[in-house]
């Protein structure tokens, strides 16, 4: 086996096999053929290693008969040691297996590259909102990394993680001037279904963000599909006014700045007004110029705890209301 395919090899499958360990050890590890790496140990089950490499951080899937045998020992004895129980787990099936590793996974979906972040301790008996993030127009394109610099970074603070835990969806729009629209917002809804077929997903509580074009995309997304969500924060986007009925029992918080000197104010100030006309669950926050905020509502929009506590707080089933 070669230096790369070491690194690299992915399982598709994890069988629901033995034990699940969680764990931060870094130590040798040596492929059959006597390849070697420093690596901390994630997790494991009777047929199947995850490591995290020390020098880059990067995460792989190893089938066990691909380690060294004193390396298989190790892991046997460290399922045998203890451990959290795989049946007391939730699986994640499909393209989200073997994803729950609270790290940012790299992932494609159609016409979509994404990051995803889940959490790995997930109880069987509960179910988990979903946090569907939307880039603005400079970070398109196809690295799939540049995007998540805008993601806000209150979603996975520790704090707040812990006591909001939810899966966070982040897909790059590619760079062709397309944006939010078309075949790329279909996907995105198409991703948040294959998030509620293979994972532990409230279906009550799925959510959308966006900020510029990617507040464009929130108001777009909503329309297309207005029974998937249970609120939405677009940030200093603009919609189609039109579609202000069927979209009026969506708690929705917009946010915009007045002197915004890329997107006009009045892209959103038009879409509260249309919601306000047909009496729907409509908050917004404008910034002034006093403010000092220009395009860039997005920094007081993220930076206010009160917009998360307030989206986390909104379920279909208990009928939250915006204000």
């Amino acid at each position: 086996m070669g230096y790369l395919r070491f690194y690299l090899i992915v399982s598709n499958i994890l069988l629901g096999l033995g034990t699940i360990l969680q764990a931060a050890e870094v130590r040798n590890w040596t492929s059959a053929d006597g390849r070697t790496l420093a690596a901390e140990f994630v997790t494991a089950t009777k047929s199947h290693v995850t490591l995290r490499r020390e020098s880059d951080g990067r995460r792989f899937v190893l089938p066990l008969d691909k380690i060294s045998e004193d390396d298989r020992k190790w892991v046997a004895e460290a399922l045998e040691s203890g451990g959290v129980a795989e049946a007391e787990k939730k699986e994640a099936t499909g393209i989200f297996e073997d994803r729950l590793t609270e790290d940012w996974e790299r992932m494609e979906f159609e016409s979509l590259k994404f990051r995803f972040y889940g959490g790995r301790g997930l109880s069987k008996k509960k179910r988990y909102p979903v946090v569907v993030f939307l880039h603005g127009k400079g970070a398109g394109g196809s690295d799939n990394e540049k995007h998540l610099r805008s993601v806000p970074g209150k979603l996975l603070e520790k704090g707040f993680y812990r006591s909001n835990p939810s899966f966070v969806i982040a897909p790059q729009c590619p760079d062709d001037g397309r944006g939010w629209r078309g075949e790329y917002l279909d996907d995105v809804i198409g991703l948040v279904s294959q998030a509620i077929k293979h994972l532990p997903v409230d279906k009550a509580r799925i959510y959308i963000t966006g900020l510029s074009m990617g507040g464009y995309g929130t108001w777009s997304a909503i329309a297309e599909a207005p029974g998937l969500f249970a609120a939405a924060v677009p940030v200093c986007g603009g919609g189609d006014p039109r579609v202000a009925k069927s979209i009026k029992d969506i708690p929705i918080w917009a946010h915009h700045g007045v002197a915004d000197n890329v997107v006009p104010v009045s892209q959103t100030q038009r879409m509260v007004a249309a919601l306000e006309k047909v009496k729907g669950s409509i908050r917004y926050t404008e910034y002034d110029e006093a403010s000092g905020i220009k395009h860039n509502a997005w920094t007081p929009c993220y930076g206010n705890p009160e917009v998360f506590e307030w989206m986390f707080a909104q379920n279909k089933g208990k009928k939250k209301q915006a204000k």
